[in-house]
């Protein structure tokens, strides 16, 4: 294992460790596989795989955060629908593409 590769797996294991108290296990576990999956529908190489991942998440996270707010809704929740909502749109995309 490489220790780029290495690092990257004890960072994701920290950041999951530290937001499962936060924000509750299921959610973790939809905010770490959900933006994952969409990027790697998507994505042609590893790098754009991790940028484009990340960038799921975070326009997620912000979408669902103002969803949130303009609905009085729970945040969680509003950003695993909009994530949600990206992983479904990715498919589609990805089916077209071939």
């Amino acid at each position: 294992m490489t220790a780029h590769r290495t690092a990257f797996i004890v960072l994701l294991a920290l950041a999951v460790g530290v937001s499962i108290k936060a924000v509750g296990a299921l959610l973790i576990s939809a905010f770490v596989v959900i933006p994952a999956c969409a990027a790697r529908l998507l994505s042609r190489t590893f790098t754009g795989y991790v940028v484009l991942s990340a960038l799921i998440g975070a326009i997620s996270a912000v979408v669902g955060m103002v969803f949130s707010a303009g609905f009085n809704l729970p945040s969680g929740p509003s950003i695993v629908v909009t994530q949600l909502a990206i992983f479904l749109g990715s498919v589609s995309i990805s089916q077209q593409w071939g």
